[in-house]
């Protein structure tokens, strides 16, 4: 018994070293997921204005132009398919490491105020466990991590292997270099098609329910925002215009935007109908902008934040 006991727990020490060499790789590392976490948490960003939303704001907003044109530092936080409670959450960890931005450029759209308590990209979240904030932030989703994940060596990278070697790489300086800047990713893609499966599996359109506990974390952040001096600026992004006509009583949720607009004295720049969306060309798919339609939509956009700021 005492053998096998020993047997057991002799390879954990060298776990427990390994795990600390990938969590710390990782933390270091440019890697996709990691790159804007890292400065995050190192507190590197400080930025004047934060760009905030989904990837709808990560591959559709650039800093570069932003910065170039408004004559600031701003930094693209933009979460790839993460409902608002996540994006609020992360914002709350940056404000911890970093000091509070004057501005904020927050995309909104049908996806802002619906209920959507999955866990957008989990890999993402992995080195950062242990942080009793990113700990809640996947304990309130549909698929929590479990305790194993957070106190057993390397058992949450459970078939990751590639970010194992990415750990372990970066830790000895060696990692992957980011295809981001300041958390902007253009997209170098032509239109890929996707709208026309859409289309099929949607032929009556698609409904965004409003749900009141989304609108209640929206209102919350506003109010924080107020609260704290942040001046807020909401943005309906362009979207292919074909796209418009599949979405069910898209007024709803405009109208309470318009009414966040009103209350909380925001500009609203609602881009349903900008000349970039009647061409396939500017897109890769119909809800987001390729690098060309970007670039032309992030100065566009600079123009209309500067207007409302000299006022």
């Amino acid at each position: 018994m005492l053998r096998l006991l020993l047997f057991c727990i002799a390879p954990l020490p060298v776990l427990f070293l390994l795990a600390h060499i990938v969590d710390t790789g990782l933390k270091r590392s440019r890697h996709y997921f990691y790159s804007e976490w890292n400065d995050l948490y190192a507190g590197k960003i400080n930025a004047d204005l934060i760009i905030m939303g989904t990837s709808r704001a990560w591959v559709q907003i650039s800093p570069k132009i932003i910065d170039s044109m408004m004559h600031l530092n701003s930094y693209n936080l933009g979460m790839d398919g993460a409902a608002f409670r996540l994006q609020y959450e992360r914002f709350k960890i940056y404000l911890r490491h970093n000091r509070k931005p004057k501005y904020i450029i927050q995309e909104v759209g049908y996806t802002t105020l619906i209920l959507n308590n999955s866990l957008s990209g989990p890999n993402q979240y992995l080195p950062y466990l242990n942080d009793t904030a990113v700990w809640r932030i996947t304990q309130n989703s549909e698929t929590p991590f479990d305790l194993a994940d957070l106190y057993f060596p390397l058992y949450k990278y459970n078939n990751e292997l590639p970010l194992i070697k990415e750990g372990i790489r970066s830790y000895f300086g060696k990692g992957v270099q980011s295809a981001k800047y300041k958390g902007y990713q253009g997209k170098d893609m032509a239109w890929d098609g996707l709208f026309e499966e859409f289309k099929k599996m949607h032929p009556n359109g698609h409904e965004y329910p409003i749900d009141k506990a989304a609108v209640a974390v929206f209102t919350e952040y506003l109010d924080f925002c107020k609260a704290n001096d942040i001046k807020v600026f909401m943005v309906y992004t362009p979207v292919y215009y074909e796209a418009l006509k599949y979405v069910i009583k898209p007024e709803e949720v405009f109208d309470i935007l318009r009414n966040y607009s009103a209350t909380y004295h925001i500009p609203f720049y609602d881009h349903r109908t900008d000349s970039l969306n009647y061409s396939m060309d500017n897109f890769y798919n119909s809800q987001h902008l390729n690098r060309k339609g970007s670039e032309v939509f992030s100065r566009e956009l600079a123009q209309e934040v500067m207007k409302d700021m000299q006022q």
